[in-house]
């Protein structure tokens, strides 16, 4: 018998909402509960997380703050002359620990990567033997995270492609990026139970380029600066989505599940409950992006369709946009629409 728990916030019409409630499930499913399936109450509505054991929100909360990497205690007292002590960072991805571990060679890429398609060939086989022979989950993230199928030219050389999810600001990398969402988690307890049930916007924090409310203009503040105040733990959520969608490419352009290009983001919602491996399969149906009849929309268990758009930021890739109803047409919603639960007051 599975137990059905809705989560408030993480809604239907939100990439950020949308890509936590798979964030959760994947935590779940690897942490908790090999059963678990994730389902949808319908159009601008709360995901339903089913579990063979009944969960409160606050048990999964708890749960899901027991995942976070945890940084070394900072030991007082003065430091002896000379001395330098590395810095050692946790493990950002704890699902599949490692992964991040590659030394940054002279000129390559700030972000580690991004990777000459050799070494991604070398690195993907020696995860694809771990998995055969111990189960080890690196390869399913290496190919979610890593395109070697396309490479852009970077400092001179050819380097592996990554995620069209992560969009870098500056020298910022998914690695420093992941680390930041788990920081702000220690940093503000509550965080993950907000991101569950009503969102809670931290100052200062500018998330992981998934939600276009975390960035509020210098025009539209009286004091003429930018704020960032992205949701911490929605983020964390949302960053362990990408395990679900690969990457492919033809040496010339990559491909992404549920992309067109690296602009454009479309994602299905649906209403029986679907375990992390059925959902893959989903989102990589091909009637997603072709949603002309919604007879085999409908047999899919399909309840709507949503797309975003990579929005810009001066030269750079922004934050994606607010997300527009493709399937049905949005004029058929009705008017009447529930509060939302993201709260914009900033901690």
């Amino acid at each position: 018998m599975q137990h059905q728990l809705a989560l408030p916030a993480l809604r239907s019409d939100s990439p950020l909402g949308f890509l936590a409630a798979l964030g959760t499930l994947e935590i779940v499913t690897h942490t908790l509960d090999a059963a678990a399936r994730l389902s949808w109450n319908g159009p601008a509505q709360p995901a339903n997380l089913h579990t063979t054991t009944p969960l409160t929100l606050p048990d999964l909360a708890n749960h899901l703050h027991q995942q976070l990497p945890h940084f070394a205690a900072k030991k007082s007292g003065k430091k002896q002359k000379g001395e330098q002590k590395p810095v050692v960072e946790p493990e950002p991805l704890l699902l599949a620990p490692g992964l991040f571990d590659r030394e940054r060679s002279p000129g390559a890429p700030n972000e580690t990567l991004r990777m000459p398609p050799a070494a991604a060939h070398k690195e993907l086989r020696r995860h694809a033997t771990a998995e055969r022979e111990t189960g080890a989950p690196q390869a399913r993230w290496f190919a979610a995270l890593i395109n070697q199928l396309h490479t852009e030219e970077k400092r001179g050389g050819h380097y592996t492609s990554i995620t069209p999810f992560f969009s870098p600001a500056g020298q910022m990398t998914l690695r420093q990026n992941w680390l930041r969402a788990v920081e702000e988690c220690h940093n503000h307890p509550q965080q993950l139970t907000a991101a569950l049930t009503s969102w809670v916007r931290v100052e200062k924090y500018a998330g992981a380029s998934l939600d276009y409310h975390s960035s509020l203009p210098a025009a539209a503040q009286s004091d003429g600066n930018g704020v960032q105040h992205g949701v911490p733990g929605a983020t964390w959520l949302a960053l362990h989505a990408f395990a679900h969608y690969r990457l492919t490419g033809n040496g010339q352009r990559p491909r992404t599940t549920g992309w067109h290009r690296t602009t454009t983001f479309t994602w299905p919602i649906w209403h029986p409950p679907l375990t992390t491996t059925a959902i893959t399969t989903l989102l990589e149906h091909p009637l997603i992006h072709d949603p002309r009849n919604p007879t085999h929309l409908a047999n899919l268990g399909i309840m709507a369709v949503y797309t975003t758009r990579r929005t810009s930021l001066n030269s750079a890739a922004g934050p994606l946009a607010t997300a527009h109803r493709t399937w049905p047409p949005a004029t058929s919603e009705p008017q009447a629409r529930q509060k939302s639960p993201h709260r914009t007051e900033a901690k």
